[in-house]
């Protein structure tokens, strides 16, 4: 295992940086002496079955908490309605705590305890939070978080549960200077007392974000092959850097035949990464976030350059959506899919849908729309979905069926 920095390309062989000693650049691991016929260990449980691909970490400090492994669901009425040839949907809040951040969590934790580290360190909008918290308190290290000023009151909950030490911050979430502000004082804190940084961002810890990957190897293993399209919700990018990656890597070693396409979907109020990619730019364009879809208002993502540079190669492509429209792709996956999740795991399905309308039908694609919580991650938007819904009281005797 070697890093490679991904904007000057300097190879970075000292695990104990976590930027290039050069630039200041997002650091990328790669791995040699990997075939098609060894990337899977199955005698490894979850994600840790692809421990070759991942970093090298004992096997005395791998944490499993039934992590990895989510369902793939084939779609039955949505993609007939839309006129899309396969349509396939990966359910990421199967994972313990009910996100796909559960799986940089259990990389990002166990990297922390082979490497002796006092405490972990990060920030939030809810289910970072709750994973390395969760995470954290399976290894004994204390957890130090610094939340969204406005975080939903389900995901804090959780949070607390779990035992992290918490502050919220006023501005976190809305102002770009903010969070900038925040994720330097991490990066400063996590030097000084030698903590392990949590910052769900390549940026700030490629070795924790390995874990995102293993969503390409499970999806091209529950397929038989790759999909032609990924559609995946992008608040920081670290999830859609993420399931590049590990396309690229698969592909890279022989295992796919082609990589698919990675379709960004943003909320509109917060639509840095798209309107860059709209002019061509390699940074996301300022801009305080204005939406109220809770994991998405991040106005500046941490991972928004290298998924910018991504699409400047040609391996995907970037969506804006209104919070209307994420919302009613929550709904639809909930009352026509049997789907229950957050919005912000509605967000791929929203761009899917305003992608089919444009192009009147996406009949040649295998797509997948990456859900990437669980519902009751958020009881607030859980209470607005069925307000309009009545339940009326009966008599035991005179149950009207």
């Amino acid at each position: 295992m070697e890093a490679y920095c991904w904007e000057c390309g300097r190879t970075v062989y000292d695990n104990r940086l976590y930027a290039c000693p050069d630039c200041g650049g997002t650091l990328m691991l790669r791995y040699g002496g990997v075939r098609p016929d060894t990337l899977k260990d199955d005698s490894q449980l979850g994600l840790w079955k692809y421990r070759r691909m991942l970093p090298d970490i004992p096997e005395a400090n791998r944490l499993y908490l039934g992590e990895g492994a989510t369902p793939l669901v084939p779609s039955r009425k949505i993609a007939k309605r839309l006129r899309v040839g396969e349509l396939y949907f990966k359910l990421e809040g199967g994972n313990p705590t009910g996100s796909y951040k559960d799986r940089i969590a259990a990389v990002g934790v166990s990297w922390a305890l082979a490497n002796g580290r006092a405490a972990c360190a990060g920030t939030t909008s809810g289910n970072a939070g709750a994973a390395f918290a969760a995470y954290a308190a399976g290894a004994g290290i204390p957890y130090h978080l610094f939340v969204l000023e406005h975080m939903a009151e389900a995901k804090l909950a959780q949070v607390l549960a779990y035992g992290a030490i918490v502050r919220k911050v006023k501005g976190f979430g809305t102002y770009a200077e903010v969070g900038d502000r925040v994720f330097a004082r991490i990066v400063d804190a996590v030097r000084e007392y030698d903590w392990e940084s949590t910052i769900t961002a390549f940026r700030y810890n490629p070795y924790a974000m390995e874990g995102v990957k293993t969503i390409s190897y499970e999806l091209a293993e529950q397929l038989s092959g790759p999909p032609t399209s990924v559609y995946s919700p992008a608040g920081g990018a670290g999830l859609y850097v993420g399931i590049w990656k590990g396309f690229d890597e698969l592909k890279e070693i022989g295992a796919i035949p082609h990589k698919p396409h990675m379709v960004a979907v943003q909320s509109a109020g917060c639509s840095n990464i798209v309107r860059a990619y709209k002019e061509c730019e390699r940074v996301p364009s300022p801009g305080p976030s204005t939406s109220q879809i809770s994991g998405l208002q991040v106005p500046n993502p941490p991972d928004g350059s290298v998924a910018l540079g991504i699409m400047a190669r040609g391996d995907g492509s970037a969506i804006a959506v209104d919070d209307e429209e994420i919302w009613e792709a929550q709904r639809m996956l909930a009352e026509e899919e049997g789907i229950f999740c957050e919005p912000a795991a509605a967000t791929g399905l929203a761009g899917l849908i305003r992608a089919a309308k444009e192009r009147g039908g996406l009949e040649s694609e295998r797509a997948v729309c990456i859900v990437s919580g669980v519902g009751f991650k958020d009881g607030k938007r859980l209470l607005e979905m069925v307000a309009h819904k009545s339940v009326p009281l009966l008599e035991a005797d005179n149950l009207g069926i």
